[in-house]
């Protein structure tokens, strides 16, 4: 199974964590509005986002999530197996084709120091417009649509939450602390396997290149609850970095961010001494969740 893969079947999991005892009343949408299971055509602007719905047999309005994936070409339907994790325990879940990737049109590019200003934002955008639809869906409860913002998909989650009242938190993985620059700068740094993390982590002081997209002010922003989710084993995105920044904007900013930190886990949530996921890992999300939304 790959990383992405991991991924998406822990979004689910925790999903079910913490939404199954979190049902309640929702508004009635007009009759016109939107529903049912399939395939959907979502504008934004002069580009159409096309994803799927998949709804649970039970009787709704349901929660969704939303993925916000991470860098890669993959299209919705590598998601498509996690439709028997989530389904069966009343969640609905929405994957979508990135612009212009499957059968979303618009032109896709894959984001560098240069281009992360413009291209965040813009999928960003993309995801807003899910959020919109989803809440007039006659099947979603609107005021349990989520995010799940996983690597590069962890810079998109809080602007997307800047920007609409109807997301009631994110979910944040291994990423969207640190700007483009430095996330890169670390990860070439990462190449030499010599060095440890707690080196790898000092060095970003040197950094003195351009950073590209910096979450800083969307972060400052944010005023859903986010939980941050990081392994300390993690080579790929400067975990130690991120945490830092997020705390000293929780402090002077007073922000609903929980950071759970698991030491051995790597970029993929897996554990590297032993192979496996952290037994706590769904028992914290839980408790999280629970704390934000009651149940």
């Amino acid at each position: 199974m790959n990383a992405r893969k991991i991924l998406n079947r822990l979004a689910l999991l925790c999903a079910i964590l913490i939404f199954t005892s979190c049902k309640e009343d929702s508004p009635t949408p007009p009759d016109e509005a939107p529903k049912g299971a399939g395939d959907f055509s979502i504008p934004n602007g002069n580009v159409t986002i096309v994803g799927t719905l998949d709804l649970p047999s039970t009787p709704g309005p349901y929660p969704v999530m939303i993925f916000i994936p991470g860098s890669g070409r993959e299209t919705r339907e590598a998601d498509k197996p996690a439709q028997s994790v989530l389904l069966p325990q009343g969640i609905a879940l929405f994957r979508y084709d990135k612009r212009g990737l499957g059968q979303s049109t618009g032109a896709y590019q894959d984001v560098n120091l240069q281009n992360s200003a413009q291209l965040i934002p813009e999928r960003a955008s993309d995801v807003l417009a899910i959020v919109n639809f989803l809440a007039t869906h006659q099947d979603i409860n609107p005021k349990r649509i989520f995010l799940w913002g996983t690597s590069q998909g962890a810079w998109v989650a809080p602007l997307v939450a800047n920007q609409s009242d109807k997301v009631a938190l994110i979910i944040c993985v291994n990423g969207g602390g640190s700007s483009v620059g430095i996330e890169g700068y670390y990860d070439d740094l990462a190449d030499n396997a010599s060095l440890t993390i707690a080196q790898l982590t000092a060095m970003l002081a040197n950094y003195t290149g351009a950073h590209g997209y910096d979450p800083a002010a969307a972060l400052q922003a944010l005023n859903v609850p986010a939980l941050w989710v990081y392994g300390g084993m993690d080579r790929s995105n400067p975990t130690f970095h991120d945490i830092a920044l997020l705390e000293k904007i929780k402090q002077e900013r007073n922000k609903d961010f929980t950071v759970l930190l698991f030491p051995n886990m790597n970029h993929d949530l897996i554990d590297v001494t032993t192979g496996q996921f952290d037994s706590q890992f769904f028992p914290k999300i839980f408790a999280w969740g629970q704390s934000k939304l009651g149940g």
